[in-house]
C-alpha cells in the first residue's frame, strides 16, 4: 500500500480528453461543481482497480462525445509514491445504439521515466499488483461517497461490510474492537447531542447502534459516516482515504472537518467537495496542503 501522487483520467464518463490531478501526501481539497464529477471521480478510481465491479452502468464509462466518433479509448492511471503507476484501459465502440467494450488491458509503469514494467490483459497478474498497491478491501472501505450513506439504511451494503468479505483481518485480529472504539468516539465528537449511545460493528461489519432515543436523519447519517471512517482508519493505516461530500447538510462544518482530520494524523486524505460551505469550512481548518479545482 502507498500514498498517491496523481490520478489521471482519459475520456472517463464526463471527463473529455485527459485530466490529471497531482496530489499532496497530506490533505487535498478538490473543488468540483455540483453535478460535474465527484461520484464519477470515485468511480473512476474503483474502475481502475476493480474493473466494472462497482460501476453503476458500464455502458456509460466512455465519454459520450468521444464515443460519438465510433470508438473511444478510456484510461485511468494511479501513480503512487513508491514510483509505480498502475493503469487500466479499455476500448469501446457504439454498435446499433449500444455501447460495447471491445477489450481491455493494464500496464504497470515506472513513473520516473514512464517505462513499462509489466502489461497484459491477465486478470490474476493485474490483481497481484493491485492488491500490493491498493487492496480491494481498501477500495470498498476508503472510497466514501456521502450521497450513498443513507442508502445503507435501506439495505445497501456499507463499505466496511464489503471490505470484511474480501479480507481475513476481521476474524483473526482485534480490528472489530478497535473500530468500535474509534467509531463511537468520532460520532460523539461529530454529534455531541443525540439519541445514539454507542456504535458497534456486527459479525459481518454492519453498523449496530445502542440507542437512548430515536436518531434524526442527520444523526443516522453521521453514524454511518463515523462507521465508515473508523473502519478506514483501523483497517489499513497507510492507504489513502477519498471522500465525496462526507458531511452533507451538517451544521458546524469547520469543527466537524477538524474532527475528521484529527482521526487521520499523517494520512493522505482527498476531499471532493462542491458546496461552498464545505469548501470554506475545510479551508478554515488551516490544514489543507493542496487545493485543486475542476471546472465545468
Amino acid at each position: 500500500m502507498a500514498k498517491l501522487t496523481s490520478i489521471l483520467l482519459v475520456n472517463y464518463r464526463r471527463f473529455h480528453g485527459e485530466i490529471e490531478l497531482p496530489l499532496d501526501p497530506g490533505v487535498n481539497l478538490i473543488a468540483i461543481p455540483s453535478g460535474m464529477g465527484r461520484s464519477t471521480l470515485l468511480e473512476a478510481i474503483s474502475w481502475c482497480l476493480l474493473g466494472n465491479e462497482l460501476v453503476s452502468d458500464p455502458g456509460q464509462v466512455p465519454n459520450v462525445d468521444v464515443l460519438g466518433s465510433g470508438m473511444a479509448q478510456v484510461m485511468v492511471s494511479l501513480t503512487f509514491v513508491n514510483g509505480e503507476s498502475l493503469e487500466r484501459y479499455a476500448l469501446f465502440s457504439k454498435e446499433e445504439g449500444r455501447t460495447a467494450q471491445q477489450g481491455w488491458g493494464w500496464r504497470l509503469r515506472r513513473s520516473v521515466d514512464t517505462s513499462i514494467v509489466a502489461e497484459g490483459d491477465d486478470t490474476e497478474e493485474f490483481i497481484e499488483h493491485q492488491e500490493r498497491l491498493f487492496p480491494e478491501a481498501c477500495v470498498h472501505a476508503n472510497l466514501i461517497d456521502g450521497s450513498d450513506l443513507m442508502q445503507i439504511i435501506h439495505g445497501r451494503r456499507s463499505g466496511p461490510e464489503r471490505a470484511v468479505q474480501c479480507s481475513d483481518n476481521w476474524c483473526t485480529s482485534d480490528l472489530s474492537l478497535r473500530c468500535a472504539k474509534e467509531t463511537t468516539g468520532l460520532f460523539h465528537r461529530l454529534c455531541p447531542e443525540g439519541g445514539v449511545d454507542a456504535l458497534d460493528y456486527g459479525p459481518e461489519g454492519r453498523l449496530e447502534l445502542t440507542l437512548s432515543g430515536p436518531p434524526s436523519q442527520s444523526q443516522a447519517r453521521l453514524a454511518l459516516l463515523s462507521h465508515a471512517l473508523a473502519f478506514a482508519r483501523e483497517n489499513a493505516p497507510v492507504c489513502p482515504v477519498i471522500m465525496a461530500d462526507p458531511l452533507g447538510e451538517s451544521h458546524d462544518l469547520m469543527e466537524q472537518y477538524r474532527h475528521i482530520l484529527d482521526l487521520f494524523p499523517s494520512r493522505q486524505l482527498i476531499f471532493l467537495l462542491s458546496d461552498a460551505r464545505d469548501i470554506h469550512a475545510l479551508r478554515s481548518t488551516g490544514r489543507v496542503d493542496r487545493e485543486l479545482e475542476i471546472r465545468g
